[in-house]
């Protein structure tokens, strides 16, 4: 899989011209590229440059105090949009896009599904196709093999998209986080179709809605389906809900990252957790590591950083990791018909 990295940059190149000291964010799948990216710096910019080799999970994970403390006036912050994080650095948001070409794969999935009104999504890296993606799918219903006399605007697929509510930035954009540029057509549509790699980002799609949302795979040239996914991540969480209910110390999880720091969430939860009899006490992080926790003579660990550590590291952790919809339900507050997932 590769990126336009060179694009990016070049449309940066305004901003980099002026900067001395230049700090480089960048997630894991681009800091294999850390030299190439420097390379194409150099020729907008003599600044110094450093890579900061911490993590970089989305545009809520802004390492902008490690840049202050090298004295970089300029933080380049790689592959995700603008989180809206308050940054003590002038901080650039460099969305890079993928190139992989979606025109096959998207074209089988409109072989594929059934369903007549579709809502499409994406992420960032592709947020460039997704005009393309539509024609694709609006071109293949028009010729579809169907009686001339039958075929209408009722026997095509149509094809919706909507502006995001929560922290992603563009029309039709997830996050891990946000899923409501797909939720809120949830009374239009039959099913979503997602264009992108794995299903981190679909799957709270299909947890949050419950309808079908397929996958259109650019990279493996695949289309698939979540409703399976979806049950089996369902029942993980169903399992550690039964399992925290005999707990008695919790653990909340608190993150210094400024995009996903709940400092009065996590003291809420305190508040919550004992006024039912039971013990918690608040851990401090930057980034939420299972083996820092095993020292910690605890049951179970609610979480109030990044929502999808709950869902996507259960099995990660050696105890119950809860979101706090999962704690209420644990506490006996909410039941699990009315379960939903945690968002910024």
């Amino acid at each position: 899989m590769g990126y336009k990295i060179k694009e990016a940059i070049e449309n940066a190149a305004k901003e980099i011209k002026g900067a001395k000291k230049i700090a480089l964010q960048l997630p894991d799948g681009l800091k294999t590229k850390s030299g190439k990216i420097e390379i194409e710096i150099k020729k907008y910019s003599s600044a110094e440059i450093f890579v900061l080799s911490g993590s970089n999970f989305g545009g809520c994970d802004l390492n902008d105090s490690e840049a202050k403390k090298l004295g970089a006036d300029l933080l380049l912050h790689f592959g995700h949009a603008d989180f809206g994080v308050k940054s003590s650095v002038k901080t650039l948001y460099l969305e890079i896009q993928s190139d992989l070409d979606i025109e096959k794969v998207v074209q089988k999935a409109a072989k594929e599904i059934k369903e007549k009104k579709i809502g499409l999504i994406t992420t960032i890296q592709h947020i460039e196709s997704l005009q393309k993606a539509k024609e694709i799918l609006e071109k293949n219903a028009s010729e579809a093999k169907l009686p001339r006399i039958s075929r209408s605007a009722q026997d095509g697929k149509q094809v919706f998209t909507a502006m995001p509510k929560g922290k992603a930035r563009k029309e039709a954009q997830i996050l891990g986080c946000d899923c409501s540029a797909g939720s809120t057509l949830k009374e239009k549509v039959d099913c979503y179709l997602y264009i992108g790699t794995g299903n981190f980002h679909p799957l709270s799609l299909a947890i949050e809605t419950g309808k079908k949302v397929y996958v259109a795979d650019p990279e493996l040239n695949q289309v698939r389906e979540l409703t399976d996914f979806k049950n089996k991540i369902l029942m993980q969480i169903s399992e550690k809900i039964e399992k925290a209910k005999s707990v008695q110390k919790f653990g909340i999880l608190l993150t210094t990252k400024p995009g996903q720091r709940r400092e009065k969430l996590a003291e809420k939860l305190k508040d919550l957790i004992e006024s039912t009899g039971k013990n918690a006490e608040i851990l401090v992080f930057d980034t939420i590591n299972p083996d820092d926790l095993k020292n910690f003579k605890l049951d179970a660990y609610v979480n109030t950083a990044c929502p999808r550590i709950p869902i996507d590291d259960i099995e990660a952790f050696d105890k119950p990791i809860l979101s706090p919809a999962e704690l209420e339900i644990v506490l006996g507050i909410r039941r699990w018909g009315y379960y939903k997932l945690d968002h910024f």
